[in-house]
């Protein structure tokens, strides 16, 4: 049972290897689109950022969120809009902001260091995973085997004590 156990964590060992170099070429790609398709100009804020002190989307205290700002893309023409500012930025100051080809303000690009920390991250997650459900099972069935021996001794043991059954042995002491 344990040898089982040992090959099957060497198994998703290798199918997790197997999953992270997936994940990692995929978002490799993807990386490269980003990077490739979006660059980082600058935006000045028109309107104050949101208050220091107040919650954010998220619930979470000083968080950034929208503010109006206006910006130039590559070619020179003039965007406004809404972007992510830091809590307690004022108007007139400039904070860098990622365009993608028509101009608009999109996510960070993806970099080649996240694309590998993902792949590394889901694939020891998922073999981690795996090798606790298969402990948990292992430790499990060794229980129930371990239960079942002791119940077919603790039977033999009776039907070797002539005369003796087992509401004699859970009887008190000295009757």
């Amino acid at each position: 049972m344990l040898l089982v156990v040992v090959l099957a964590s060497l198994l998703a060992g290798v199918g997790a290897v197997l999953l992270g170099i997936g994940i990692h070429s995929a978002e490799a790609a993807e990386s490269r689109d980003q990077i490739a398709s979006r660059y980082e100009a600058t935006a000045v804020l028109l309107a104050d950022g949101p208050a220091p002190g107040t919650v954010g989307r998220s619930g979470t205290l000083g968080e950034s969120g929208p503010a109006k700002a206006f910006w130039l893309t590559r070619d020179g023409q003039r965007h406004t809009g809404e972007v992510d500012a830091a809590a307690g930025t004022v108007a007139g100051n400039e904070i860098p902001v990622w365009l993608d080809g028509t101009g608009r303000p999109v996510d960070r690009p993806l970099t080649p260091i996240s694309a590998a920390v993902d792949a590394v991250v889901v694939a020891t997650g998922l073999w981690v995973g795996v090798v606790f459900v298969l402990a948990l099972a292992y430790r499990g069935l060794v229980f129930a085997l371990d239960r079942f021996r002791l119940a077919r001794w603790q039977r033999e043991w009776f039907a070797r004590q002539p005369g003796r059954t087992r509401r004699d042995d859970q009887s008190p002491a000295g009757s």
